[in-house]
């Protein structure tokens, strides 16, 4: 027993007789510089500008466009009068609908006095994938071309349905728009722009000129209608993207990335914003990872690429945890062996190179210089959000507490 807790002693690890130091170390470099090497050769791949491929299209297709709504009505009329008054296809081609859940009645009145087609989801509180679910059984397969899928605070360029018509034309199935965030006003909201900026050109533009299908990003997306229409039932959990994604690459389906198509959204100001956003993403985070370590093995041996590539994505670490992880590896190992400390601190360069070289240009790198201080209160918000959720009771028991609080205050009302 007392072999067990000497694993606790400093002096356990620093004994020459014992190899455990350098065995746990060598392992976690392992583990660690995969991810790291993996952004880094994707960073090369995104370096340089993105040049449009497709030519203008000879037919104009129909869209269905999608504005998923889950409480904040007045946002998603202001989004749809943009997307009204800025779009350049002819109107006579796309009509809008809106999954309208849990939205005050006042704002429901005015949706009708709009040109838009309204579904009303039979479930008061309900996820992104049931509402979109419940307005596609209301549409036919052959209805539409496509369908394109905004959030209530998308604003897209006037052209995007064009280039989208284009796209879609020369055979493009699956399509991920450039989401960008407009909302650059605090130095956490910086760091986040920055943050899914990098993302866009790691897991999106690098991706495509690799050979390999965008990720997803959850919203700014179009797909092929019929194939939409078929998947659309089958589609679980509450990850949108996730879900799309392995239905997608499951039937190899490619997914092309739009750089030029950008796509307006806002995103969370403040730490704590930042933070509960994390815990709910962290909810399907979980599930993808052990459904990645299930399929991965499988699908290397069946040589599905494309697929294996994205199951290994969803093994990794987020960029703030993975940097927090290189750096505690590297202060640890330095107290107890500076001398086997040398190449976590190279690891260290490595990653902020990719980072650099992944940076976007613009508006969000100008200002992302003058918001680095606010850089540890993500990686620490990052590592609380696991914390967080470690120790949170599960969703069901989260309902079943919900729906104790509701039948407590009908019984107090009637």
């Amino acid at each position: 027993m007392n072999e067990i807790f000497s694993i606790f002693n400093p002096d356990w690890w620093m004994d020459e007789n014992n190899n455990a130091l350098q065995i746990a170390d060598a392992v976690l470099f392992l583990l660690l510089s995969m991810p790291v090497l993996y952004l880094f050769i994707c960073a090369l791949f995104s370096l340089g500008k993105y040049k449009n491929p497709y030519p203008p299209a000879k037919e104009t297709h129909r869209f269905l466009v999608l504005f998923t709504v889950l409480r904040n009505g007045k946002e998603v009329i202001q989004s749809i009068n943009h997307f009204l008054d800025t779009q350049l296809y002819p109107r006579n081609k796309y009509d809008i609908a809106v999954a309208a859940t849990q939205l005050p009645e006042e704002d429901l009145v005015t949706l009708l006095q709009m040109p838009v087609n309204i579904v009303v989801p039979d479930k008061d509180q309900c996820t992104k994938v049931y509402a979109i679910q419940q307005v596609m059984e209301r549409y036919s397969p052959a209805e539409y071309d496509m369908v394109i899928i905004f959030n209530s605070d998308n604003r897209i360029v006037p052209n995007a349905l064009n280039l989208f018509n284009n796209a879609y034309y020369s055979g493009c199935d699956a399509i991920q728009a450039h989401r960008m965030t407009e909302n650059l006003t605090t130095s956490i909201a910086v760091l986040n722009a920055t943050s899914e900026e990098i993302n866009n050109n790691i897991f999106r533009k690098a991706h495509t000129r690799m050979g390999f299908s965008s990720a997803l990003i959850g919203s700014a997306m179009a797909f092929d209608f019929a194939i939409f229409h078929e998947i659309a039932p089958k589609l679980k959990g509450s990850d949108l993207s996730k879900a799309m994604e392995t239905a997608l690459l499951q039937q190899n389906i490619y997914t092309e990335y739009m750089e030029e198509v950008v796509c307006y959204s806002k995103k969370e100001e403040s730490a704590d914003g930042y933070e509960a956003q994390r815990i709910g993403w962290l909810r399907s985070q979980y599930s993808s990872t052990i459904f990645a370590l299930k399929k991965l093995p499988i699908t290397l041996l069946r040589g599905e690429w494309d697929y294996a590539l994205k199951l290994f994505q969803w093994l990794m670490p987020s960029r703030f945890l993975l940097i927090a992880l290189i750096t505690l590896c590297a202060i640890g190992i330095t107290l107890l062996d500076w001398s086997l400390s040398f190449k976590w601190y190279a690891l260290l360069a490595v990653i902020a190179i990719t980072f650099i070289m992944a940076l976007p240009d613009g508006e969000v790198n100008k200002r992302f210089k003058h918001s680095l201080w606010a850089l540890p209160i993500l990686v620490f918000a990052s590592i609380f959000s696991h914390i967080t959720r470690f120790f949170q009771s599960s969703p069901k028991k989260r309902t079943k507490k919900q729906k104790k609080a509701e039948e407590k205050k009908n019984r107090k009302k009637d």
